[in-house]
């Protein structure tokens, strides 16, 4: 059995991850040298033709997107299946496999706040895959 409270305060993690990733994105200052080289240097996507700067901006706020996206989506499943946990325990993996990739990005590569949120969400998605309920233990006579 999944533990629903502990499942949704995964996806708020997800969700705030993304939001705070966009607004950082735009409230932090980046340097000026490196800006004027990213906005120098032309990429050639296809047929079209983006400087840098322009592509690393839009990936990022992209990322920052799919990011609120997922926590939406994790929350919208848990309202959907609330009264189905078992069904519920396969998302629960894929959240939880996603969260523990995303905070060994965070480690190596995106110091700070992802830290903190990725680690919210690993411990949440865990603690509501391990979660023992009575109605699990006493019909298969087995932890969930």
């Amino acid at each position: 059995m999944m533990q629903l409270t502990a499942f949704r305060v995964g996806a708020v993690a997800w969700t705030f991850t993304g939001v705070a990733h966009d607004v950082l994105e735009f409230a932090l200052s980046a340097d000026p040298q490196l800006t004027a080289a990213m906005r120098a240097s032309s990429v050639e996507v296809g047929p079209v033709h983006l400087n840098a700067e322009s592509l690393h901006r839009g990936v990022s706020l992209a990322m920052g997107l799919a990011m609120i996206v997922v926590g939406i989506l994790l929350w919208m499943i848990s309202e959907v299946l609330r009264d189905n946990l078992d069904r519920l325990r396969r998302f629960g993996r894929v959240a939880l496999l996603s969260s523990i990739l995303a905070l060994g990005l965070a480690v190596v590569w995106v110091p700070g706040p992802p830290l903190v949120t990725f680690t919210v969400a690993t411990a949440a998605f865990t603690a509501a895959l391990l979660a023992k309920t009575p109605a699990s233990s006493s019909r298969s006579g087995r932890h969930a």
